[in-house]
């Protein structure tokens, strides 16, 4: 069963990035314009399979993701925002080693 937005990690409490077997990705998006912007990606990326948290930040176009690598990657989240008319592409930022169980 799909969780709602409202029960998922927040990002910006780091929880999500403590959570075994879960790794931080980043994405670099291009094309916002505005915060209705952001909350459409983000909550179409909270909306897939394997992301337990997501964070957009319209100033530096980036979003940060938390997410189970085994259920998902950052291609796969890439076409999602890719599929709502934005540029996305995987940061160069570093990403996070999952934690261990």
């Amino acid at each position: 069963m799909e969780r709602a937005a409202s029960d998922r990690a927040n990002p910006a409490d780091g929880a999500a990035a403590r959570m075994p077997g879960v790794v931080t990705g980043g994405l670099e998006v291009t094309g916002m314009h505005c915060p209705s912007c952001v909350a459409l990606i983000e909550e179409s990326l909270l909306r897939c399979a394997g992301v337990v948290s997501a964070g957009v930040d319209l100033g530096s176009a980036h979003a940060t993701v938390a997410f189970d690598p085994a259920v998902t990657g950052l291609e796969e989240l890439c076409a999602v925002v890719a599929g709502f008319g934005y540029g996305a592409s995987p940061s160069r930022r570093q990403e996070s080693e999952p934690t261990p169980s």
